[in-house]
């Protein structure tokens, strides 16, 4: 579960924690004072991993502060709270940064030390903050050195962007590295990415839960990972809770791993970095064994088309154009993986109606989703255009949603001439959900 940075974690602790009704009406300094008074507030950590590397590249702080009284803990997201609404979230963000500091300081002097990524309430960059030196005097003041720190810029909107740009700029040049949080959640941060360029893309955990299964999240995911290539970000997934979600993130291209499969938030002396890279290990010789599989599935699959288009268009090419439609339907109930079928012509145009399997024949077309017609133009589809002009004979795109169906498919194409020497291109629908 992607928590609040410092935030609140889901089942980091089985007490009940002090929430605003637990005290307002009774203390007239209330449990949040007494917490930035008496700094009453611990730092867990929680581990990032690399499957592919398999090693431990960073551990998140987790502020987990604490009723000093009453020793019950106190939800980071209302202290924040607090601190906003009384003036003192630049103090509630400095204490929770110096603890984290403080925390990871032993960590940092071990063989292979991970690096830690330090959340910024970048919020407080609106209250004049730049130019402080604070974030660098805390680093220095732990023994640490910039390039050790990940610092996270969170969800919060900042109205000063030219100051978190600039902010950015003078931590990068010290040698800090830098995280965009919460993509896919919340506050849009894609705007950011441009203008902060961060060497980490975190995707929140309502994108990666039950991602495994979600052909929807899965396309938005493989965008996020595309544009992390191609501006030089790394892909972080956040929340990954089962086997599953990991599998299916590292499988889209996520780099880094972040969650309660790997470890639930810890305090520094439980957190054991052994257990944690036998869990590791685990994972990713499970994730090499199923890539092997997935791989092998994929040539089966592919050669299974391969059989399937050279079958058909054998058949369609063995009857002359006028004749197309007849075979088409016989086509169409010999496999059950067609979902439509169709003909274009050498300049991509359709030169007969869509045949449909008989699954569609009840569906209830919309104005968005419907099949094509005769004499719709294709030449810009990356079917028709893979083809011509010296390309292969046959091509097999990726899945998308289909406009024909609604439903996520692939289209098989390949090139062809009927029995009167004519060039044809016989496309095929292929349901994948």
């Amino acid at each position: 579960m992607t928590e609040r940075r410092i935030k609140s974690g889901r089942g980091a602790t089985a007490e009940k924690p002090v929430v605003a009704s637990d005290w307002l009406a009774a203390d007239t300094k209330p449990v949040w004072a007494h917490i930035l008074a008496e700094e009453t507030l611990e730092v867990h950590f929680q581990p990032i991993v690399s499957l592919k590397k398999r090693a431990i590249i960073g551990v998140e702080a987790l502020a987990r502060p604490t009723d000093g009284e009453s020793g019950r803990p106190v939800t980071p997201l209302e202290l924040f709270a607090w601190a906003g609404r009384n003036g003192r979230t630049v103090d509630l963000d400095r204490l929770c940064r110096r603890k984290a500091l403080d925390a990871y300081s032993p960590m940092a002097d071990t063989p292979q030390a991970p690096l830690l990524f330090l959340n910024f309430e970048s919020s407080v960059l609106d209250q004049g903050v730049l130019g402080s030196g604070v974030m660098s005097k805390a680093v220095r003041d732990a023994g640490l050195t910039p390039d050790q720190i990940v610092i996270e810029i969170n969800e919060s909107k900042v109205v000063d962007m030219g100051a978190l740009q600039e902010f950015v700029e003078i931590h990068r040049a010290q040698g800090f590295l830098f995280a965009l949080d919460d993509l896919g959640a919340g506050f849009s941060n894609l705007a950011r990415i441009g203008l902060l360029k961060p060497e980490v893309l975190k995707i929140d955990r309502v994108m990666v839960e039950g991602i495994e299964k979600d052909f929807h999240k899965q396309e938005v995911f493989k965008s996020l990972v595309g544009l992390g290539r191609r501006v030089g970000s790394l892909i972080l997934a956040e929340g990954v809770e089962t086997e599953a979600e990991v599998s299916t993130c590292v499988d889209l291209g996520a780099d880094l791993v972040q969650g309660f499969y790997f470890g639930r938030p810890a305090a520094p002396d439980r957190l054991s970095m052994d257990l944690i890279d036998l869990h590791l290990n685990d994972a990713a010789t499970k994730q090499h064994l199923r890539a092997r599989e997935r791989l092998v599935q994929r040539r089966l699959e592919t050669d299974m088309r391969v059989n399937l288009m050279e079958e058909l268009v054998a058949e369609m090419s063995g009857a002359g154009y006028p004749h197309f439609p007849e075979t088409m339907e016989q086509l169409v109930l010999s496999s059950r993986a067609i979902e439509c079928i169709y003909v274009l012509d050498g300049m991509g145009l359709q030169v007969t109606q869509t045949v449909t399997a008989p699954s569609m024949d009840a569906k209830p077309w919309t104005r968005l989703f419907y099949p094509a017609v005769k004499g719709a133009d294709h030449s810009s589809k990356e079917y028709y255009y893979a083809l011509v002009e010296g390309g292969p004979r046959l091509y097999t795109t990726e899945a998308y949603l289909s406009l024909a169906s609604g439903k996520p498919c692939r289209t098989l194409s390949c090139k062809f001439s009927d029995r009167n020497g004519s060039p044809f291109i016989l496309c095929l629908d292929i349901d994948v959900a």
